[in-house]
């Protein structure tokens, strides 16, 4: 098994995050903070990433948790980057759809326990999962596509995601006729940041894409499927060309690649993404991330 390292974890990540937003956990000359003039950015494994964005701190599919196979061991590549019941600096938790390394109530419920103010964000199909674990009524917020939420000045617009299988116009949807996967752009301050979750890519989500562009920052999948992922459960995603083709046809600044890493099972090689964004893309940017490496998006 590969094991991967983080660059920063534990606590000096946690003040790292902390240390960015302007109010009582700030101090003076800590670096960039979340403000009208820039983005910032936490790799945190897997499709997880920590965002400050509109002076507000967002998590999107963050594991915190180990994911044990049926021999009780983990199957993560590496730890998680500290105890999700530790306090933390986050005011939004959003998951994009209810699979284990994207919805966990292992990391969920003790992080809703340690830090009270946080608010979570699911697709509708899924509040239930949480409110029935114990988390309030008034902490859990149900997204829909079409439907767009408000975090403070900090816009959420749900997209699709279409992910358990592949079809040509819509994702899959729950008896009520909500989507069960969602994609979310989150816009503040003239930015436009978009993470898709799980997800192929059709004609239909590129054309939502452009309409809500142009998009300064895309976390894409990279990981793609094959049919011995397929034979053995394991669902499948966009791949590192299908990155690089939305990238082509959307109005996107900058790409950073990501689901690629966590589970032996489930990785692929981001020199891979790399190479084709430098041979069919060299007009846009691109960043591969470090596990725990603060990256920052300026104008």
């Amino acid at each position: 098994m590969r094991t991967n390292r983080w660059y920063k974890s534990g606590k000096t990540l946690l003040s790292e995050i902390a240390k960015s937003v302007p109010g009582p956990g700030s101090v003076p000359n800590a670096g960039p903070t979340p403000n009208s003039d820039s983005v910032l950015i936490w790799y945190m494994g897997q499709h997880g990433f920590t965002i400050g964005l509109g002076g507000k701190i967002f998590y999107i599919d963050v594991i915190l948790n180990a994911l044990r196979g049926k021999d009780g061991k983990d199957r993560r590549n590496y730890p998680p980057p500290f105890d999700p019941g530790a306090i933390q600096q986050v005011d939004y938790y959003i998951c994009t759809h209810n699979h284990g390394d994207h919805l966990n109530l292992d990391t969920i419920l003790p992080l809703a326990k340690a830090n009270p103010e946080t608010v979570f964000i699911v697709p509708k199909p899924w509040v239930s999962v949480l409110t029935k674990a114990g988390i309030s009524k008034d902490r859990v917020l149900g997204a829909c596509s079409g439907q767009n939420l408000q975090a403070g000045n900090v816009q959420i617009i749900p997209v699709p995601a279409i992910h358990t299988r592949y079809i040509q116009d819509e994702g899959e949807k729950d008896k009520n006729g909500d989507l069960v996967a969602l994609g979310f752009v989150l816009k503040a301050d003239g930015f436009s940041v978009y993470h898709p979750g799980d997800t192929w890519i059709n004609p239909r989500l590129a054309g939502i894409l452009k309409g809500l562009g142009p998009i300064d920052i895309a976390m894409l999948p990279i990981n793609g499927t094959d049919w011995d992922r397929t034979s053995y459960g394991c669902i499948g995603n966009v791949s590192a060309m299908d990155a690089v083709k939305l990238a082509l046809a959307v109005p996107v600044d900058l790409v950073i690649p990501c689901h690629y890493d966590m589970m032996p099972d489930n990785t692929e090689n981001p020199a891979y993404f790399v190479d084709c964004f430098y041979r069919y893309c060299p007009q846009k940017r691109f960043h591969i991330c470090s596990l725990g490496e603060r990256f920052v998006y300026c104008r």
